[in-house]
């Protein structure tokens, strides 16, 4: 009888145990999956800011294979654009200068800064539809446009003038810097577009 029962203790204990096991090995691996990707193109355009304080994560599956453009392979500037019906509107332009093409795709994230490096007002937040990809060829350009209110427009204070402009190309997170005194934001509006062929 003795050993009987000694064969059944052992059986039991092996069984309590794999189990277990098999609970802790599921829970592992259930707590280590890492979420989604962060940086997948929404299903529709976001409404919410384009961050220049947070980096835009916007991306489409790349052209033909050609990497996204990197933020030290683009050059910054911006232009006056239109004025019309109490708005004004300024193009961005990000050139490609590396040696190889490069995408973009979505709205790149732009703040207005100080020269201590503090944010004035908010992030520009996305205006429009999230568009196509865009090959750059070296030397190539892509132009996403700036758009705030006209001064008096608004009983709204307009913001103080920046000495930079902090840019995230789309999908970025290392920013680009461009010395301008412009925009001067009114009216509390300050959007941007997506990226579009120049």
């Amino acid at each position: 009888m003795l050993p009987a029962v000694s064969v059944a203790a052992v059986l039991g204990l092996s069984a309590c145990d794999g189990g277990t096991s098999g609970g802790n090995a599921t829970a592992g691996s259930s707590a280590s999956t890492p979420a989604g990707p962060v940086d997948s193109p929404p299903a529709a355009p976001p409404s919410q800011s384009a961050g220049g304080g947070t980096p835009a994560t916007s991306r489409a599956p790349q052209a033909g294979g050609t990497e996204r453009c990197a933020s030290v392979h683009l050059r910054p500037s911006l232009a006056n654009g239109d004025a019309a019906a109490g708005n004004l509107y300024f193009t961005l332009r990000l050139t490609n200068t590396g040696s190889t093409a490069c995408t973009l795709f979505g709205y790149p994230g732009v703040s207005l800064i100080r020269r201590d490096g503090s944010t004035i007002g908010r992030p520009a937040t996305h205006e429009g539809a999230q568009g196509q990809t865009v090959r750059l060829a070296p030397g190539g350009s892509a132009t996403a446009v700036l758009h705030t209110a006209n001064k008096g427009v608004s009983d709204k204070p307009c913001w103080p003038v920046p000495d930079l402009l902090k840019i995230y190309p789309p999908g970025r997170t290392e920013p680009l810097t461009l010395r301008t005194d412009r925009p001067e934001v009114c009216g509390d509006v300050f959007t941007v577009t997506a990226m579009a062929k120049a």
